[in-house]
């Protein structure tokens, strides 16, 4: 062999020698990567299939019905949500003044009391929440409460008053449902502020006159703390009054809806109906933890304010009692100056479920589970 062939067989074995040792760096970097303890893409502690790997696991994210509200949210008044409102002036100074908790039996004082100190206990551990609850047995219209008369502000369950607005509109023979049946669903069913625009205006030619007919209506029937200034996210102005009620109040119009003295038996009947054709989504509250036997017509209303959130649910629970007949309870729950959302909302829920646990039974209804009343420590403070 010559010396200029041994030269080239040289730098050939220095070259096949060079491109191992970088396949084999390659390999090694390989086997770390994929020795990588970083999850899943796709598992929910990642922020998307492309994130960044990381040898610290990220604590995992506790469920929520929504995403988790910061305490000082921007409001959004350009883009209605379900159950909403606009941030809103402040609420009147007067009160109610429907007596309360009289001519009731000892059964319905026991509950007013397990009321009133389930509320003490809760404000003591969440600090700032305003609640009132009413509740009226429909068999014997005996009526409890725990601040029944303080002025709440509402959110959507003000717009249960455009519903009835409507409903005498068709009970007159001067509109016909049909004609608006996605726009009542979507409104009320689905607590969505746009398509109560969208009914009353269809029924009223302008949904501003929609709106005077429903406070014609509860002028006549005597409500007076409560007050539909707008239908939520449409006030006149940026700082609207707020649109009012009472859990008394509230509960005495629930009353008179069962008892048929607002309309007819059969737009009580469709009223009711329509009251219980809630979507889903909006049943996290009074439904929330009853059991199958019981059927909730109701109406939520929800929404961040400047001095809290408010959260509400009213409606009326029915069921079969044990003579085979339909029994019924009103109940009115409103929240408000809550620290966060699910602060409002979960106690809501769980009043619920403590109320039933009396009314339930009472006429031979299930017990329903045994839930705690205290929220997880992450959602006492925002």
């Amino acid at each position: 062999m010559t010396g200029a062939a041994r030269k080239r067989l040289a730098l050939g074995g220095g070259i096949l020698a060079g491109a191992l040792s970088v396949v084999l760096i390659i390999t090694a970097l390989a086997v770390v990567l994929v020795d990588d303890d970083t999850p899943a893409s796709g598992d929910d502690t990642t922020a998307s299939p492309t994130a960044v790997a990381s040898r610290t696991p990220k604590p995992t994210a506790k469920p929520t019905r929504t995403p988790a509200a910061t305490p000082s949210p921007t409001p959004n008044t350009e883009d209605p949500q379900a159950g909403g409102d606009q941030p809103s002036g402040p609420l009147p100074d007067e009160q109610g003044n429907i007596p309360e908790n009289v001519n009731v039996s000892a059964e319905m004082l026991v509950l007013k009391d397990q009321i009133a100190a389930t509320i003490a206990e809760y404000q003591a551990i969440v600090g700032g929440i305003d609640v009132a609850v009413a509740v009226t047995d429909l068999q014997t219209f005996e009526t409890i409460s725990v601040n029944g008369n303080a002025p709440h502000k509402t959110g959507c369950v003000i717009n249960m008053f455009g519903l009835f607005a409507a409903v005498d509109q068709f009970q007159a023979g001067l509109a016909d449902p049909s004609s608006s049946y996605y726009s009542i669903k979507k409104g009320i069913g689905g607590s969505f502020p746009p398509e109560v625009k969208n009914f009353l205006g269809t029924f009223f030619g302008d949904s501003n006159l929609g709106v005077q007919r429903a406070r014609d209506l509860m002028s006549a029937w005597g409500l007076k703390v409560a007050s539909y200034d707008h239908i939520p996210y449409y006030g006149l102005s940026d700082d609207p009054p707020p649109n009012v009620l009472t859990a008394l109040e509230s509960n005495s119009v629930l009353t008179r809806l069962w008892q048929r003295q607002l309309f007819n038996e059969q737009w009580t009947q469709y009223t009711i109906t329509v009251l219980r054709d809630s979507y889903s989504y909006a049943d996290y509250i009074l439904p929330k933890f009853l059991p199958y036997a019981a059927t909730t017509g109701h109406k939520i209303g929800y929404h961040w304010d400047y001095d809290g959130w408010v959260n509400n649910d009213v409606g009326i629970v029915s069921f079969t009692g044990t003579d085979g007949a339909e029994k019924a309870y009103a109940i009115s729950y409103f929240s408000q100056f809550a620290g966060s959302e699910y602060i409002g909302y979960s106690f809501g829920a769980r009043m619920s479920l403590l109320v039933w646990n009396t009314m339930g039974p009472k006429y031979g209804g299930p017990l329903g589970p045994q839930i705690s009343y205290i929220p997880p420590k992450e959602y006492i403070t925002p």
